[in-house]
């Protein structure tokens, strides 16, 4: 059987006790060596207008700075939204925006799972079923059944500015370094699903 691509993460009670875990622990100033690949996103939802906090993987694609997810909430994100990032312990504006690209998608999430290895299923929160490693038609199909997304980071100016270029691009290593205010704690709610 061919390699098929599916979204593989724990189920209710489990999965919401871990992402109240890590929604403390990455609000801490000094979070710790789990800050260096999971953020906090901090949004607005579109439909209820209700303030989210969730917690999620980030990777460095190329030079942008992306969230691998199929969680419903990604959809508030089309067209682009502002909204925070947490992450290494600082707080900063952002834009978020759903990447709409079916091949462009299909070739990130195949980059990212090349390399982590056998990191790759935890880290982008899938599972491989068949034989083989999966190629870029199996991401593809994944991309379309299963909901796999990717959301770009753009890291705004404190003002809340548009984004430079340099912003964007050098999101992956500038953001520990850059000057930020200090993280505050922010209301938590359930997270949308659509």
């Amino acid at each position: 059987m061919s390699p098929v691509v599916v979204r593989d993460l724990p189920a209710g009670e489990e999965r919401a006790a871990a992402d109240a875990r890590m929604r403390e622990l990455l609000s801490a100033p000094a979070p710790g060596p789990l800050a260096e690949r999971l953020v906090l996103l901090h949004f607005t939802g579109r439909r209820s207008g209700r303030p989210y906090t969730v917690p999620a993987g980030v990777h460095a694609l190329g030079d942008l700075l992306v969230v691998a997810t199929g969680s419903g909430w990604r959809h508030n994100f089309a067209g682009g939204s502002a909204g925070e990032l947490t992450w290494r312990g600082q707080r900063r504006p952002v834009r978020f925006t759903l990447v709409d690209d079916v091949e462009r998608t299909a070739h990130g999430y195949l980059e990212l799972y090349r390399r982590y290895g056998e990191a790759a299923p935890r880290r982008l929160g899938i599972a491989v079923r068949g034989e083989g490693a999966p190629g870029l038609e199996a991401f593809r199909a994944a991309v379309t059944r299963q909901g796999l997304s990717l959301v770009e980071v753009a890291h705004l100016p404190a003002d809340g500015g548009v984004p430079t270029a340099d912003a964007t691009s050098q999101a992956p290593t500038t953001a520990a370094s850059a000057s930020h205010a200090p993280t505050t704690p922010v209301p938590t709610s359930p997270v949308p699903t659509s």
